[in-house]
């Protein structure tokens, strides 16, 4: 008679772990087959993802400001810190165009209610003749206005900073413009620090018969040399002519100054300003 039973054998052993792991890990390896059926499956996959992707979306549309307010506010004030310039230069013709309209209207709405006036006082206390004796300009004055015209001899467009020559027009082919540029910058520079002229630009420069006329901008300026008189409207002619040359010519933000690059812009400037007539409205 035998007190105990035989001990399983390591076979046999192995064989009992082996039928006890698969009872263990059945129900694991379903979901693991059936979470391998669902990834291949691009459609079953769309059906779990899909209302996730929406219940997030939406929760985004509620609470996007709490949520990357705060995040999309520090990124958009550093972007615009480092572009100060660049936007300056972008927006700076545009602006500078629509208040001189401004102005200019509102100048011309002013004149016609003078001129209405005039005219009823003409009409009412003094002939033709008489008023413009004592009110109108006199004909030494529309002689010298006609004989002393204005006229354009050079252009230059210098960069503000460094003093480069950015392009320049010339009548008469002039060897020193890198020179006059340079010049030119250092005059400018001079006259606005000794006056402390402060935000102020320089707007004229006048030697003998020749004057400078200043159109300054962010990042460059153009320096008309002209001979002649200039009257306040024909001043706001230029000025606009050289906005609107800006605006379609230059590029916003010049980092490199090369000859390609003045060799374009004086091209363009030559076109734009050989014909220009200062006194046309």
């Amino acid at each position: 008679m035998n007190s105990s039973s035989s001990s399983p054998s390591p076979e046999e052993e192995a064989q009992l772990l082996q039928q006890l792991r698969q009872i263990l890990l059945s129900e694991d390896r379903e979901a693991l087959t059936a979470i391998r059926e669902t990834l291949e499956n691009e459609a079953q996959l769309s059906e779990k993802i899909s209302p996730i992707i929406r219940q997030h979306l939406d929760f985004l549309k509620e609470n996007f400001r709490e949520e990357y307010g705060t995040i999309i506010e520090e990124i958009v004030t550093k972007k615009l810190s480092e572009s100060q310039d660049e936007i300056v230069n972008m927006i700076f013709p545009r602006l500078n165009t629509i208040i001189k309209k401004y102005i200019t209207a509102q100048f011309q709405m002013l004149k016609e209610g003078i001129d209405g006036q005039v005219k009823n006082m003409q009409n009412r206390f003094s002939p033709k003749h008489i008023f413009n004796r004592f009110f109108g300009p006199s004909e030494s004055e529309m002689m010298m206005s006609q004989l002393d015209h204005p006229e354009i001899h050079e252009i230059y467009l210098v960069q503000r900073e460094s003093g480069l020559l950015l392009g320049s027009y010339a009548k008469k082919t002039n060897t020193d413009q890198d020179v006059i540029a340079g010049m030119l910058t250092a005059i400018k520079s001079f006259a606005e620090d000794a006056f402390n002229l402060g935000k102020e630009d320089l707007e004229m420069i006048q030697y003998e018969n020749y004057k400078i006329f200043l159109q300054n901008m962010p990042a460059y300026y153009f320096a008309v040399a002209m001979t002649g008189s200039i009257s306040t409207s024909e001043k706001e002619n230029l000025s606009n002519k050289l906005i609107t040359f800006a605006e379609q010519n230059i590029p916003f933000d010049i980092k490199n100054v090369n000859s390609t690059l003045t060799d374009q812009i004086s091209v363009v400037l030559g076109k734009d300003f050989e014909q220009f007539n200062i006194q046309q409205q």
